[in-house]
Parts: C-alpha cells; structure tokens; sequence
C-alpha cells in the first residue's frame, strides 16, 4: 500500500507530465518588429498627364505693341491638354476685350490654339536633357511640359492685323502653382500677342509615373537595405496646391531577403510657399515662373509570403520635384499559424521527453509499491 507521502508525490508529477506530454507543439508568431528607413528616389518616367486649367484676369497684354488697359480688359482662357511619354496635343481657347492705354481704342481677339507640342519643364530620365537643347533625345522617354506650343486660328477687329496662322504658346500652370499662384503667360512666337493673366482653375491627372530609389535602416536591431519602386496615379490642383496619390510599390534586392514584398500606397501632397526657385527668365516677364518642390506623406501595406509589412511615409521633394528622401517606419509581422501542432521523428522532442519521464516514474512507483 502506498504511503500518503509517496501518493501526492507521484499523482502530481502524473498529472503535469500527461499535459505536458500530449499538448500540442505550436510555433508562435512573434510579435510585430519595428521597421524604421530612410529612402531616396526619383522620377524615372513622368507617365501619362491630362492637363486642364482656365482663367482669369489680366495683369498685363499687349497686341502688335500696344498694351492694353487692364482696368478694361476681359479675359478667358480654356486649356485642356494630354501628355503622352513625349507626344503632347490638345486645344484652348481665349478671348480678349478691351481698350489701349493712350488712345483708349477698343479691340477684340480671340480664337483657338490646336496644340500639338511642348516646350519641356523636365524630362525623363533625369540626365537625358540639358535643359536647352530641342528636340529632346532619344534619350529622353517623357516629358512634363512648361508651355503648349500649337497654332492659333484667331478672330476679332484687330486679328486682320496679325500674321496668321500664328505660332502661339501656353505657360502650364504647373509653373505657378498654388500656395503661390503666380500669373501664367499666353504669347505668340513673335511677340505680336502678349498675354499675361491670373488662372481660377487649374489640375493634372496623372497615370503611371514611375519612381524608384533605394532604401536602408533597422528591422529592431537588425540592419535593412534594398531597393524600391512605385507606380503613381495622382490627382493635382495646381490651384489648391494639393495632390492625392495612390499606386502600387515594392520592396526588392532586400537584406534580409523576406522583406522583397509588394502592395499598395496612398497619401497626400502639398506644395510650399517656401523653398522655391525663381524661373521667369524662361518667360522674360517677373513673377511669372516659380519652381516649387512637393511635400508628401502616406501609408502603404506590403503582403509577401511570410511576412506582412504595413507602415507609413514621409519625404520632401526637391526643387523642381523630380527626386524625393525622407522617412518611413513600418511593423512587420511574420511566423507560423499558432496552434498547429508540430511533431518530429529526429530529435528528441518535449513529447518524447515527457513519455520518457512517465515510464520512469512509473517504474519507481512499482518498486515502491513491491515494498509494501
């Protein structure tokens, strides 16, 4: 018979050892990691853009050298314009009516440009064009345009007086873009028609701009480094100065390797009043061209094999905005399903170990029984 000592002392280690030795083997998901980069990038190909804007008031014109008086001018413009990697086309329209200062005579002109050029604001690669040369090389893929280059067909009482058809040109609001909303210039090649005016509207729709950079930092205490890409589709209001933007991305190239992932992004962007590069000596005309940068922020989610990566961004674009750095940080979440059992026939397991106990102290319990 046992003793009562000996009772408690095996019924325990029984009880604890049955569930220890047949409760199933789980690997457990660890916990999220913190992902914490700096990346940078730029503008490989600028895609597809459809541009309209309208306006406006005149601040300045002048027809075959006579300017005009602005207190009496009235004007309207209308653009819509689509870009195509380097093939641009599109229509406007405008009308002008008014008097000249001195001789108070009143005019009108007006009439439509058939657009089916650009005069670059930049191109794609960057490097391709040295920012003078035209046309661009075959180097180039894309463009985003500075002005509309087309041919106008004009009316009006003073339109007799002018050399037509005439070669004409559209500044793009994306020169003078809000917070600044700078006036934008409508002119003719040779100068006979001088239009400088203040835009009420103005958007791009962009499709497929592509972006790429590299990227370094920390997983927890581990190092992080790789590549990246991203396809854009955004909507601008020049005249706002804000953008909406959502894409795809991808991590690649990435160490560690289970962070290669792709997914999706969307965000925000505006444009600054401060850190801005005066260009109207393209225009000739003061105030007239302002380059500005962009600043952006979003969140993004990446879904790879074995890992989910869900985070955020925040980068400053240079000025003009064809290259971008900034931050990102992100958790990452990889690991099994837990609760999943898991046996194995190699080395010694926790369930192997505990039979092994179990048989032993059972044993032990025998002999001490036989004593009694």
């Amino acid at each position: 018979m046992l003793k009562s000592g000996e009772g408690r002392f095996v019924a325990v280690p029984l009880a604890l050892l049955f569930l220890f030795a047949f409760a199933p083997v789980a690997h457990a998901t660890p916990p999220p990691n913190q992902l914490a980069l700096t990346i940078s990038g730029s503008v490989g190909n600028s895609g597809q853009q459809n541009y309209t804007q309208s306006g406006g008031q005149v601040v300045y014109a002048s027809i075959l050298g006579q300017v005009v008086d602005p207190s009496t001018a009235v004007f309207n413009e209308s653009l819509f314009a689509s870009v195509d990697d380097l093939a641009t086309s599109g229509t406007a329209n405008f009308s002008l009516s008014g008097e000249f200062l001195g001789n108070e005579t009143s005019f009108i002109l007006g009439g439509t440009i058939e657009i089916a050029d650009a005069i670059p604001a930049e191109a794609f690669p960057l490097g391709c064009w040295d920012g003078i040369t035209l046309p661009l090389s075959p180097a180039c893929t894309s463009q985003l345009p500075g002005f509309f280059v087309g041919i106008g067909t004009l009316e009006g009482t003073v339109s007799s007086s002018l050399q037509l058809p005439l070669g004409m040109e559209i500044e793009s609001a994306y020169l003078n873009p809000g917070p600044l909303l700078g006036p934008l210039v409508l002119a003719s090649t040779n100068d006979s028609v001088v239009i400088v005016f203040s835009y009420a509207a103005a958007t791009i729709d962009w499709q497929d701009i592509q972006t790429s950079g590299s990227l370094a930092g920390t997983l927890g205490t581990t190092p992080v480094n790789g590549l990246f890409n991203m396809t854009t589709n955004a909507h601008e209001d020049l005249f706002a100065g804000t953008e909406t933007e959502s894409g795809t991305m991808a991590f690649y190239d990435m160490t560690p390797s289970y962070l290669d992932a792709s997914g999706s992004f969307s965000g925000s962007s505006t444009i600054p009043s401060s850190n801005t590069i005066d260009c109207s000596l393209i225009t000739g005309i003061a105030g007239t061209c302002t380059e500005t940068g962009l600043a952006s922020s979003g969140n993004f989610t990446l879904d790879p094999s074995d890992a989910l990566i869900q985070g955020a961004y925040d980068i400053n674009w240079s000025v003009p905005a064809v290259s971008f750095s900034g931050t990102s940080t992100a958790l990452v979440s990889q690991g099994g399903v837990t609760g999943v059992p898991e046996f194995s026939t190699g080395a010694l397991t926790p369930v192997a170990t505990g039979m092994a106990l179990l048989l032993l102290l059972k044993r032990n319990w025998l002999r001490a029984r036989a004593r009694d």
